[in-house]
């Protein structure tokens, strides 16, 4: 698959607002007008798994002692390839809020090479270049399954088997959003949107039905004192709540196709995701799926908490 590229998303100093230099290659979903993890990433974090890529406020790009920031962040969305895999543990990591550690990175990077073995052409990293050295500063990965985003919900590691995605069904007519992320350092620069604008394109490329996936609710633990993760997600949905990983999503047009308890032991999410759907604009959309799962409990697939996707 040849590399996307999305060029130039430049930052308005005096209000903080994204501005595209020129609008990015690939067609965003139906209501996408503008770019986030997106809805976590662009703001900076992780939002198809467990995650969430863009919780953090935007903020420059770190530099070296004494650097000035530049106004512009050029990138490029590209294949993943074997030499990204350590630095997507990175963003990963850093997306969520979590400590890197050498031995899980080694893991990380034996995971990655599994997954481009199994499905080379649903990965993708974004990049950027410092000093001529080429940087990773968002990533996603998905893979291809016969199951439904209809069919009962499962566990986001029940769905995939492992991060090398032993799971992924060469002959599957969905793609699913596994994880996404977006350096907490490049968010609300439109790289989320940017990356799930090349996965909705593979989604026609393949001839696949459409993509789903688990939007983490990472703002839940806000108001984990006074609500139940089913009452929160429905607030959200209902508007009355922003999520910063959910509702970003929702305002890029995926769909909101049920509610997964029990989806990913997130503690900011209360294990609760909603299920995120989004089909091509001539195939007709799978009925909205049920919010059970194992033990009347569910959690969405992809850790796009959007862990965003």
């Amino acid at each position: 698959m040849r590399p996307h590229v999305l060029g130039r998303v430049g930052v308005d100093r005096s209000t903080g607002r994204d501005g595209a230099a020129r609008r990015p290659t690939g067609r965003p979903p139906a209501g996408h007008d503008r770019d986030r993890r997106t809805a976590a990433a662009d703001r900076g974090g992780a939002s198809d798994g467990p995650g969430n890529p863009d919780r953090s406020p935007a903020r420059s790009p770190t530099l070296g002692a004494g650097e000035a920031a530049p106004s512009t962040t050029s990138f490029e969305v590209v294949p993943t390839a074997l030499r990204h895999a350590a630095a997507t543990y990175d963003v990963l990591q850093r997306a969520n809020g979590h400590p890197v550690d050498a031995e899980r990175r080694a893991r990380h990077v034996v995971h990655i090479a599994e997954q481009l073995e199994r499905f080379p052409e649903g990965q993708f990293v974004a990049v950027v270049r410092e000093a001529g050295v080429e940087r990773v500063v968002g990533t996603s990965a998905t893979m291809r399954t016969r199951r439904p985003p209809d069919a009962p919900p499962l566990p986001w590691r029940t769905v995939i088997g492992d991060y090398g995605l032993p799971n992924h069904d060469p002959g599957g007519e969905w793609l699913y959003g596994v994880e996404i992320a977006v350096d907490p350092d490049f968010q609300r620069r439109g790289i989320a949107s940017a990356l799930y604008r090349v996965r909705l394109a593979l989604v026609g490329e393949l001839g696949l039905r459409g993509w789903y996936a688990g939007g983490m609710l990472m703002g839940y633990h806000r108001y984990a004192d006074v609500l139940a993760p089913r009452a929160y997600a429905e607030r959200v949905l209902a508007g009355e709540i922003a999520d910063p990983t959910v509702t970003m999503q929702l305002r890029r047009g995926l769909r909101p196709a049920g509610i997964i308890e029990g989806y990913d032991p997130e503690p900011k999410a209360g294990g609760c995701a909603v299920l995120l759907v989004w089909t091509p604009p001539q195939a007709a959309p799978p009925p909205a799926a049920g919010a059970t799962g194992a033990g009347g409990r569910a959690r969405t697939g992809g850790r796009e908490a959007v862990r965003p996707a």
